[in-house]
This record gives structure tokens, C-alpha cells and sequence, in this order.
């Protein structure tokens, strides 16, 4: 059944509103082989585009979307690796790296423990 005319002209105005257009142009045969790998991902064609550039940026520039955070570039692959292992986005393996680290060291300065060399922390007088 076709789309009432309406619905498909508010459907225009909300993405003109909310997004922005870019066209790209590939080989032959790459299209099919782009959305033969979202679909393997379970995502649209363009989610996994747009998601395929963020993460390039992310690891070029080592910056997260927001722009505050930067990583050398051997940690970022090393997150994007285990990441990939843990079957993890790399924001969510970040995050709960960082989480279980906090945890670790909570309990090393409980223990005495210096987190940073492992040595006993000096008591103070």
C-alpha cells in the first residue's frame, strides 16, 4: 500500500531538519559488499557507514565524540582489539575497563597498596 502523500512529506521535513545528506561513491560491487557486512552486524547500511567513519576518526585522532578524551594511538587499538574480543562496542569495553581499574585500586589503597608500583604505601605519622 503506497505512503499517503502527508506522511512522506513530514517524513521529508523532520530528516531535512534532523540530518544532514552525504553522498559517497564506490567500485562497483562495494555497495553489495557494504550492506552484506551491516547486515551481519544487524544495522542499516548507513549506520554501519557512519558508525565505519566515527570509529576511523576515534582512532586517528584519538578522540571520542565529545572531543576531550585522547588516547595514543597503540591504546586505542589495543581497546578496539579487546573491544572486538569481548564482542563490546569500544566506549562500552572503555568504560568498564576504567570501572574494574577504580575497583582494583579502591582495594589496593585498603590493602596499603600503592595502585601505581605496587609497593606499600608510606603511613603517615
Amino acid at each position: 500500500m503506497p505512503v499517503p502523500k502527508a506522511n512522506q512529506r513530514a517524513v521529508n521535513k523532520y530528516k531535512k531538519n534532523n540530518y544532514d545528506r552525504i553522498e559517497i561513491t564506490v567500485p562497483k560491487g562495494r555497495r553489495e559488499i557494504f550492506q552484506a557486512h551491516a547486515a551481519t552486524q544487524n544495522e542499516s547500511t548507513n549506520a554501519f557507514i557512519g558508525r565505519a567513519i566515527q570509529e576511523a576518526i576515534e582512532r586517528d585522532t584519538g578522540a571520542t565524540e565529545a572531543g576531550d578524551i585522547h588516547l595514543p594511538p597503540n591504546t586505542i587499538k589495543a581497546a578496539q582489539e579487546a573491544a572486538k574480543a569481548a564482542g563490546e562496542a569500544v566506549p562500552v569495553f572503555i568504560a568498564r575497563a576504567v570501572e574494574t581499574q577504580a575497583k582494583r585500586d579502591k582495594t589496593s589503597l585498603a590493602m596499603g597498596i600503592n595502585q601505581a608500583t605496587g609497593g606499600k604505601l608510606k603511613k603517615e605519622a
